[in-house]
């Protein structure tokens, strides 16, 4: 579930003279916090209740994970240890066959990870922080309705409205702005606003025919984690797959992600769910039980979430900027999702110190974070989705494996103009637009390779053949 977040600034120390506004999730957390940081007085409207309060049933969700690019916008802000601290770190996948065989894929040979974090103890703990060390006062259960800008003294002013149902009885709220960041998620209402009028030029909104289902792997009865906790686990199965990341409290948060049209058949009921699992996933049945199968997916109902993307252009309208999913949902296969939104916190904060926090500029640099980050969130979704296919069948073949020795080989040899793809896209900070251009030149040079090792083995295989057997 994306949390909903309104955030004002006051600009005191600089040129905005009444509020910026935010309406977002925890991406827009750390938005507030560099706003903060810079002098702004920030205050965040969250459209659902204070998710500290949450269940642990409601609680659980596809976790997220921080790799360095996401890491490099905290430190700017100070906080890269403290949220490294709420997480686990995996550095690589272990793939689980349908033999019971495992295979350790570590990520590079630098021993580089990525930390697994829970979604709502993340979220917690940017709240808690933005409240306590920032002084950042949240209001709970504020909906936003709409938005209406207009030009007062030369520069766009924005007030947004809200329907708060906090109390006894609903009231509508409203809040001026000179400034509206939306980073209300996938299903964005602030940037359905600017479509209704007509202000923003490209949207395009894909639902995929992919679902999925998630289910939690306990600790062992000594408390111990039963699978090893410093990797992720894949169980790729062609046409799907599921994945765990490994928790704290020596858990595992764990995902199916299938066909909308299997998972119809395997959620029919008790039998067919069981003969499922113990088919395609037999080892991890021995971990959760089949009671618990039956308890968690049967007679609780669950229903299958979807997977979403979407592409905008531009990201700005006004004095209105869209950043983190709400600009660039995308599948959750590359775990870029979040970092991908703490770094257009980054960049947004690198632009506004290039050309300054006045309201005369704010045009300027709403239009060159536009210009810089689309293209990169057109790209990051991309790849997201192929990296999927990828984790579901590729990684389970001799292919894969020799495409990453041949890409592991020419990283060695050539280490600063050879970078493997998902080195480019989680380990280092080249936009993910650049990350993309390389990965389809290497591919096209890898391809190339083994095509040509191949031709050679068969030549030298004839040539054999014809010197001891045809020519003796």
């Amino acid at each position: 579930m994306f949390s909903q977040l309104l955030l004002l600034v006051n600009v005191a120390n600089y040129c905005f003279t009444d509020t910026i506004s935010l309406y977002s999730s925890f991406v827009g957390c750390v938005e507030g916090i560099y706003l903060k940081k810079r002098g702004h007085n920030v205050t965040i409207y969250e459209t659902f209740e204070d998710p500290r309060t949450w269940s642990e049933e409601r609680a659980r969700s596809i976790n997220l994970t921080m790799s360095p690019r996401g890491q490099f916008a905290l430190r700017e802000i100070g906080l890269e240890d403290k949220v490294l601290a709420q997480g686990i770190l995996a550095k690589g996948r272990i793939v689980h066959d349908g033999k019971g065989n495992k295979f350790r894929s570590p990520y590079n040979e630098k021993g580089e990870g990525i930390v697994s974090l829970r979604r709502t103890r993340l979220n917690a703990f940017l709240i808690q922080e933005a409240e306590e060390t920032y002084k950042i006062p949240f209001h709970f259960r504020h909906t936003f309705e709409r938005c209406d800008t207009s030009d007062q003294h030369g520069a766009p002013t924005t007030v947004c409205v809200f329907r708060n149902t906090s109390g006894e009885k609903e009231t509508m709220v409203k809040a001026q702005a000179d400034l509206v960041i939306g980073s209300d998620g996938a299903h964005s209402v602030v940037r359905q606003d600017l479509q209704n009028k007509r202000k923003i030029g490209m949207f395009q909104q894909e639902y995929h025919d992919h679902g999925y289902m998630e289910l939690v792997v306990p600790s062992g009865n000594d408390g111990q984690p039963q699978m090893e906790l410093d990797m992720l686990h894949i169980w790729p199965r062609g046409e799907f797959m599921l994945i765990t990341f490994p928790n704290l409290d020596n858990t595992f948060s764990g995902t199916l992600f299938m066909p909308f049209e299997k998972l119809d058949e395997v959620m029919q009921g008790e039998e067919v769910l069981l003969k499922f699992f113990n088919a395609e996933f037999p080892d991890l049945v021995r971990l959760v039980g089949e009671s618990y199968l039956k308890r968690h997916f049967v007679e609780k109902k669950k229903r299958p979430g979807r997977l979403i993307s979407n592409k905008v252009e531009p990201y700005h309208a006004d004095n209105i900027v869209l950043i983190g999913d709400a600009a660039h949902a995308m599948v959750p296969f590359y775990g870029q999702g979040m970092n991908a939104g703490f770094e257009d916190c980054l960049i947004l904060d690198r632009i506004f110190q290039k050309y300054g926090h006045s309201k005369a500029n704010l045009g300027r640099v709403l239009k060159e974070f536009s210009r810089v980050r689309c293209k990169d969130g057109h790209a990051i979704s991309e790849m997201a989705f192929k990296h999927y296919v990828e984790l579901r069948s590729d990684i389970a073949g001799v292919t894969f494996y020799m495409r990453k020795f041949v890409d592991n080989m020419l990283f060695r040899l050539l280490p600063k103009t050879w970078v493997p793809e998902y080195t480019m896209v989680a380990f280092t900070d080249m936009p993910y637009s650049v990350c993309l251009k390389e990965t389809e030149r290497q591919s096209r040079i890898i391809t190339s390779t083994l095509i040509f090792c191949g031709i050679a083995f068969f030549g030298i295989l004839v040539a054999l053949f014809f010197k001891f057997w045809v020519w003796p």
